[in-house]
């Protein structure tokens, strides 16, 4: 709790700029933040947000002094893995998740690319932890080759929708590479996910990125329901440049991961 930052400041931080930790708070735009609490009476001014920058930084210096202590969400066994085929090399990579009963089968994927191995990775922590380590410039990698009697899951559609616009984002499972203009609130983004044996339970999530800044994302893991057709509300997403990464998963361990890289995406400010 920082000194003067009320809940309801702590509300329309979250709901209109995403702002739900003492890094975000610091590295905010003061006149956004400004902005965001202009409906506030008594409005915060330019000098007390200031304050709370430079408590929120202080704190995370204190933080870093102090480093918490690591929990172990979970462990991997990777394997790289070649073989000499009419004189050059076959590779590819198996994975199994360690110190899990009962024992989930082992994954493969053709190849050293390690974009599907870390979304498969991310996908058994039921939460998108972490980000893939490739450049947020990569072409989006291919999901995980469908195995003997698994589903061949595949986000096949993405509609994003705002104030002023509809624009197809994603169509018959292939990316469209033509950037949107910036957009408006409110932004909806809604995700259809095909592949899916009947009665299997699937979630799907949003990932984002920001140039020099950790990966997130606006809100946890979503259930997808029978048709297939999930909707996140992106809406509090801070403004500005976003490389955004779709995810969707089996609750089970018997589907591959289905991942698309969308277009970059420039979110304008909420109007105050």
């Amino acid at each position: 709790m920082l000194p003067g930052l009320q809940e309801t400041h702590r509300r329309a931080l979250a709901g209109k700029l995403g702002i739900t930790s003492l890094t975000a708070l610091a590295d905010a735009d003061q006149r956004a933040i400004y902005t965001a609490l202009g409906s506030l009476r008594p409005r915060p001014t330019l000098a007390r947000i200031a304050g709370w920058q430079a408590d929120a930084r202080s704190r995370l210096s204190d933080a870093a002094v102090d480093a918490s202590e690591w929990h172990r969400a979970a462990s991997f066994a990777v394997i790289f893995a070649q073989r000499q085929v009419d004189g050059g090399w076959e590779r590819r990579i198996e994975a199994e998740q360690t110190e899990v009963e009962p024992e989930p089968p082992a994954q493969e994927w053709p190849g050293w690319e390690c974009g599907p191995l870390c979304d498969w990775m991310l996908s058994q922590l039921d939460q998108p932890a972490g980000e893939a380590a490739r450049p947020a410039s990569a072409e989006p990698a291919a999901a995980a080759p469908r195995a003997a009697g698994r589903a061949g899951l595949r986000i096949d559609a993405a509609l994003l929708t705002d104030a002023q616009q509809t624009l197809d984002l994603v169509r018959a499972g292939t990316a469209i590479a033509a950037a949107p203009d910036e957009l408006t609130p409110p932004v909806q983004l809604s995700v259809t996910v095909t592949g899916a044996r009947p009665g299997q339970q699937l979630r799907a999530a949003v990932w984002f990125r920001r140039t020099a800044e950790p990966g997130w994302s606006p809100a946890g893991p979503a259930s997808v329901p029978e048709s297939g057709r999930v909707q996140f509300d992106l809406s509090p997403v801070p403004p500005g440049g976003h490389d955004i990464r779709v995810l969707a998963w089996a609750t089970d361990p018997v589907a591959s991961l289905a991942a698309v890289t969308l277009p970059r995406l420039t979110f304008r400010p909420a109007a105050g």
